[in-house]
């Protein structure tokens, strides 16, 4: 090898680990830079680390500072209230302070049928019957009717699909779906009892299957025995068995249920789930009773229900024509006394006012009675006032 070319090969070597050391500066370089980045990265994230915690603590200072401005407020306003209006202002307070409590995110969303919307959750076999049905009446795109079969149970589907029927889509004042709706209702009052006016005796031979025979039974109840079997009967045990358990079970003396235990079965039953329009404590008076039966069903009436108000009866007639016309009168008017009524007689409530001069058994002129005297009966049993105000329209 001669010598230039050796020189040549040095130059080459030289070059070569001169680029070397060049791409390793470089490397360092970058690797540098790369740390540099990073550091103020790191800072950066501690930087908001520490704000979100700063916050935070501010929050939960300023909620323990209102804190106890509002037990303070609370505190104030109890000390402003009248001591029988406290227990209402401490209501409303404890309320307030729950509604504060409890804003926050809202609750979950209600679950929804397989259309999205909001709607009871369907079973896929509910669904399936759902879809035959309106492909059936071509009612497919219908959301109402969809929405009437939705609330269907699918015993109730299947026999809506054996019946065959088909709302009419043409109608011209009603919807398919209103159709549908009222086809429902009808269904349903076909299982109830028919024929006549149903009560709670024949609703209960009706739902559990029972004869004309026990029928009978249960209308000879009295009202402790009826109640009793209608509470206690399952069909486990024979009628005859629960009626003559019913015969020997003593009533709770506490409870309502077991007010006039030795009436008619039905008929106190009945009665029991009327509406009480009397006032158990409001004295009540009747006025022209002829013959003092209405008398005699309110005396009943308010003694089997416990009730203490005065029971007043008057007649427009004297004693001595109520006798002519009436053979029953002195027997009534027994009765009357017996459940602790009062019976007064030749009182004539248009001119009742004339009348109270003589009365015994009111001690007060009225102003208002002779006017209207219809409020001598109404405000006793409507504002639970005593007759005697009442009359005197004070």
């Amino acid at each position: 090898m001669s010598d230039a070319e050796e020189a040549q090969e040095e130059v080459a070597e030289e070059e070569v680990a001169e680029e070397e050391e060049v791409a390793e500066e470089e490397v360092a370089e970058e690797e540098v830079a790369e740390e540099e980045e990073e550091v103020p990265e790191e800072e950066a994230a501690v930087e908001e680390e520490e704000a979100v915690e700063e916050p935070a603590e501010d929050e939960e200072m300023a909620e323990e500072e209102v804190e106890p401005e509002v037990e303070e407020e609370a505190e104030a306003e109890e000390e402003q209230v009248e001591e029988h209006l406290k227990d209402a202002v401490d209501g409303s307070l404890r309320l307030k302070r729950m509604l504060e409590a409890g804003s926050g995110p809202a609750g979950k969303k209600l679950k929804t049928g397989d259309n999205g919307a909001g709607g009871p959750i369907v079973g896929a076999a509910e669904a399936a019957k759902i879809r035959g049905l309106m492909t059936k009446w071509q009612l497919m795109q219908d959301t109402s009717v969809k929405h009437v079969l939705d609330q269907m149970p699918l015993k109730d589907l299947l026999a809506l699909e054996q019946t065959n029927y088909v709302p009419d889509r043409f109608h011209a004042k009603k919807l398919p779906a209103e159709l549908l709706a009222q086809h429902l209702a009808q269904l349903v009052e076909r299982k109830m009892v028919q024929g006549r006016g149903s009560d709670i005796i024949a609703s209960f031979k009706h739902t559990w299957s029972l004869d004309h025979n026990a029928e009978q039974t249960l209308r000879g109840l009295n009202h402790k025995d009826l109640r009793y079997v209608i509470a206690n009967f399952d069909n486990t045990l024979p009628l005859e068995d629960v009626v003559n358990e019913a015969a020997l079970d003593e009533p709770d003396d506490n409870g309502t249920t077991s007010a006039a235990p030795r009436a008619p079965g039905l008929k106190a039953m009945g009665r029991f789930n009327r509406l009480e329009l009397i006032d158990p404590l409001a004295d009540c008076a009747v006025f022209g009773d002829a013959n003092l039966t209405f008398s005699m069903n309110l005396a009943k009436h308010r003694k089997y229900l416990g009730h203490v108000g005065r029971v007043i009866a008057t007649t427009f007639e004297e004693i001595g024509t109520l006798r002519e016309r009436y053979k029953e009168i002195d027997e009534s008017i027994k009765m009357l006394e017996d459940h602790h009524a009062e019976v007064y007689h030749g009182v004539d409530c248009t001119r009742i006012r004339s009348y109270l001069h003589s009365a015994s058994w009111l001690d007060k002129i009225p102003k208002c009675a002779e006017e209207k005297p219809h409020q001598v009966l109404v405000a006793p049993i409507h504002q639970g006032v005593a007759v005697e105000e009442a009359l005197d329209g004070s």
